[in-house]
């Protein structure tokens, strides 16, 4: 940006009919700019299609990982209605089974440990 300090002054020297150097100048700097803001933009560009395959990348991850979560509690309530009809059953040796079972193992153990 030019501005007129004051008329005799160097850079900022007023030319009413402009001169070709400060025009040349600033066109000159006006095509680095523009090619400087060129590159930013390429930049920005590839940076936010990289962006764009990323979080298409994460949501095709996300929704695998939500169909394996339904899968799961698909799995755990089928799971936990077999145990419902389970534990309702109209036979209550289930208890009787597990002391015999426990008092058997404690048994063997005792006499492996006593004769050995």
């Amino acid at each position: 940006m030019r501005r007129a300090q004051n008329v005799n002054m160097g850079q900022y020297a007023y030319d009413p009919y402009g001169s070709n150097s400060d025009t040349q100048r600033l066109a000159e700097e006006s095509e680095e700019m523009t090619a400087h803001l060129k590159d930013k933009v390429k930049a920005l560009k590839s940076l936010t299609i990289d962006i764009g395959t990323e979080v298409r990348s994460q949501n095709k991850m996300l929704n695998n990982m939500d169909d394996d979560f339904h899968k799961s509690g698909n799995f755990l309530e089928r799971s936990m209605k077999r145990l419902g009809i389970i534990s309702k059953g109209s036979h209550n040796y289930h208890l009787l089974i597990l002391f015999a079972f426990c008092f058997v193992v404690f048994l063997l153990l005792w006499v492996a440990l006593k004769f050995r």
